[in-house]
């Protein structure tokens, strides 16, 4: 039904941190024109991206008219990426065949997820403007509990570059690891459907432990990853005595 369309890693300064990553070895795409973007982006070959991300403390206030027009939910979900610490905090879901994902069909993929049972807020639409001056638009809605993840659309056009080059040699996302309460396991179990591993730890509160990616030559220096533990598959399998593969 749905695939995993990003995982999200909060920053406290966007400039820095998209610095900082290029230091690690990614290529990284800036949102919106980088004088005043808060978000920036981390493509693969293949699968999910990452989206780096700044909340302005200005920007709590729109919490409240979020969840008078689209929800609770919604409003839980904007508190929880203001007061996060730095790091991976979040990931979304998206239609699993293009033609699902495209932003026309998000009201009838929330339908469907409503009639499962599993309670959301109402879709919100965005827009933004690329540093190109190409307008994109996305709509998402978020799941409730706030531990599930939220749902979006695809891109109203394709945004991953057609040239992707980290030079830490990073390839795609191999698989992730989550910590969840055993209801938000059998939500996801219900609704995902994906060839990135999610692995699941059962535990009180959530938690995004980790994100393995297939090809990096190295383990990438933490210091620079804004609280994101991104690790190397190979070095986890030589880890677990299973060898490369």
């Amino acid at each position: 039904m749905l695939k995993i369309s990003h995982i999200q890693c909060r920053v406290t300064n966007i400039k820095k941190a998209v610095n900082d990553f290029k230091k690690a070895g990614f290529q990284v795409e800036w949102g919106r024109n980088p004088k005043n973007s808060l978000n920036a982006f981390i493509w693969f070959e293949q699968g999910p991206f990452v989206e780096l991300f700044e909340m302005k403390r200005f920007m709590s206030p729109i919490s409240i008219p979020l969840g008078i027009i689209y929800g609770k939910s919604m409003q839980e979900r904007w508190k929880k990426w203001m007061v996060q610490h730095e790091g991976l905090i979040d990931f979304a879901l998206e239609g699993y065949k293009e033609e699902i994902a495209k932003q026309d069909n998000l009201d009838s993929v929330r339908r469907e997820i409503n009639n499962l049972g599993i309670k959301t807020s109402k879709v919100l639409n965005g827009r933004r403007k690329k540093p190109t001056g190409e307008i994109i638009t996305y709509g998402f809605f978020s799941l409730s509990p706030i531990e599930l993840p939220f749902v979006v659309s695809a891109y109203s056009t394709p945004q991953r570059p057609k040239s992707i080059h980290h030079t830490n040699g990073a390839k795609h996302i191999h698989s992730m690891s989550i910590s969840c309460t055993k209801h938000t396991a059998e939500v996801l179990s219900t609704i995902l459907k994906d060839d990135v591993k999610l692995h699941i730890d059962v535990a009180n509160n959530f938690k995004i432990n980790n994100v393995v990616i297939e090809g990096l030559t190295e383990k990438v220096d933490a210091q620079l990853l804004h609280g994101a533990s991104l690790i190397n598959k190979d070095y986890i399998l030589h880890e677990k005595g299973e060898g490369a593969k």
